[in-house]
């Protein structure tokens, strides 16, 4: 099992992203807080549409779910090159790279540079101040708490175990 198919980090970032539904359960497409169109669990559908969905767009929660499967497996590829060490830390703190990725987008988590050689060093009480020294933190507030303290520990937060 890989990380990206780990169901600890797929609830993890489930909670994470939230969703928006309908009356009757299904998901609603809506604007993120950065304005971009998205359905499910964070899919962004202004960078990686989906065939037949509009503003105005419902998905199943099968549906959300394979999107957020698909969204994983994308960042974890495009994170095994760039920062092909990842796969060598624990679960947990994979987890924390992938999550921050499916929320900045790896280009994002690529600012992280003190933050990232902090983490390819193992040095997580020094990787976790950057991760809260941010902008990213003071947006993401609990998320970034948490995900700074699953770095630092290497065990999964609280919330997941």
């Amino acid at each position: 099992m890989t990380i990206e198919t780990d169901e600890r980090c797929l609830a993890q970032i489930r909670r994470h992203e939230g969703a928006v539904r309908d009356s009757e359960g299904l998901h609603q497409a809506y604007a993120c807080p950065a304005g971009r169109l998205t359905i499910g669990y964070g899919h962004n559908l202004d960078a990686w549409p989906v065939l037949g969905l509009s503003g105005a767009s419902h998905i199943s929660e099968d549906r959300a779910e394979a999107l957020l499967r698909e969204d994983c497996a994308r960042i974890a590829s495009v994170l095994d090159a760039v920062i092909p060490w990842w796969r060598g830390l624990v679960p947990a703190r994979q987890a924390v790279l992938l999550n921050m990725a499916f929320n900045l987008g790896t280009r994002g988590l690529m600012y992280f540079s003190r933050t990232l050689e902090a983490v390819r060093l193992g040095k997580w009480e020094t990787a976790r101040a950057e991760m809260l020294d941010s902008r990213w933190a003071q947006q993401a507030k609990r998320r970034a708490v948490e995900l700074a303290a699953q770095m630092q520990s290497g065990t999964w937060s609280e919330a997941e175990a």
